[in-house]
């Protein structure tokens, strides 16, 4: 499950989809529409918690999408309040899922990047302008690719691109399209500003359009008798901005440390069954097998009588609020 953006008559709007294997292909299809503000579905009980409309749940569960409480709370995360994200962030984490874990093994042996995927994530990753060892590189650094649908792949990539500067985005259409092995000048591959204008742009079109027409490249998508929405971004990006043309390495390594930030995944809260499910006011049985939905009620029915505005106590409140978090990701 991911998080997608589209224009709809200029405006972003949002869907949750998700990557599903076809025919030992990964496709993609919509599960819910968000609009243009997600944020509408974030509820605020009060305090420091929060939880999601159950019509989001509910659709999901309809529509027989596979996913996790985390999967939704990343989906989630960038809209939510940054003031609730400085409390809940102690007891977040990533999911590991057990059905991701068993395509992966399932598919190990059949998988590798595409080679625009790898020079897009090197360059992202180290700000590498110099690719020539590429194919040396470590299966790692393209795990976060692994078994998604194109699609998936090209919003994972839209979103890491929405972090490059101005004076990056040139730069960085030249080395993801290789246009430094047209050249033979000796300063091809790290000042392209010195290179023929003209030239470059010949190049540039005719790469666009050969990647537009790669079909493993673009494997479980809809067929296009046009360019491509996800190959017009780069068009726009390589005709809208210059090369630098002073210091261009040093800058782009000093600015590449500055302006990326690596997610370290909180740690998670240790659950004491005895505890929770003395707060619940239900026996362990019980909220072991209580599902989502019926935990989420519980605790919204808790949260109103523990909350300090209601008269209860914050440290209770608070540690409701993290074994309730905590529960949610243990249920599938």
């Amino acid at each position: 499950m991911y998080l997608a953006k589209k224009k709809i008559n200029n405006k972003t709007h949002y869907v949750i989809r998700e990557s599903y294997e076809s025919d030992s292909v990964f496709k993609s299809r919509d599960l819910f529409q968000l609009g243009s503000d997600p944020s509408q579905y974030i509820k605020y009980p009060g305090g420091n918690s929060y939880y999601l409309d159950s019509v989001i749940e509910d659709t999901l569960d309809s529509a027989g999408a596979s996913y996790t409480y985390d999967d939704l709370e990343k989906v989630f995360w960038p809209f939510l309040s940054p003031r609730v994200k400085r409390v809940i962030s102690g007891f977040q984490r990533q999911s590991s899922s057990k059905t991701a874990n068993y395509q992966a093994k399932k598919h190990e042996k059949n998988w590798e990047a595409h080679l625009f995927d790898k020079r897009r994530q090197l360059y992202l990753r180290f700000g590498r302008i110099n690719q020539e060892n590429i194919r040396n590189m470590s299966p790692k650094l393209y795990l976060i690719i692994k078994y998604k649908s194109r699609d998936e792949i090209e919003q994972y990539f839209l979103s890491e691109e929405s972090l490059l500067k101005p004076h990056e985005r040139a730069i960085y259409i030249f080395v993801i399209f290789d246009l430094q092995r047209f050249f033979t000048e000796s300063f091809a591959k790290t000042i392209p500003a010195a290179l023929s204008q003209t030239k470059l742009d010949e190049y540039f079109i005719k790469e666009v359009c050969r990647l537009n027409e790669d079909e493993t490249f673009w494997h479980g998508m809809p067929k296009s008798n046009r360019l491509r929405e996800y190959l017009v971004k780069y068009v726009i990006m390589y005709f809208d901005n210059d090369f630098p043309r002073q210091n261009p390495i040093q800058e782009y390594i000093r600015n590449f440390i500055n302006s990326r930030r690596i997610y370290q995944p909180p740690r998670s809260v240790l659950i004491k069954m005895e505890e929770a499910a003395k707060l619940f006011g239900v026996s362990q049985q019980e909220l072991k097998a209580m599902d989502r939905k019926t935990l989420t009620r519980a605790y919204r029915r808790l949260a109103m009588t523990h909350h300090p505005d209601k008269g209860g106590k914050s440290d209770t409140f608070l540690r409701l609020t993290e074994i309730y978090q905590g529960l949610l990701r243990k249920k599938r």
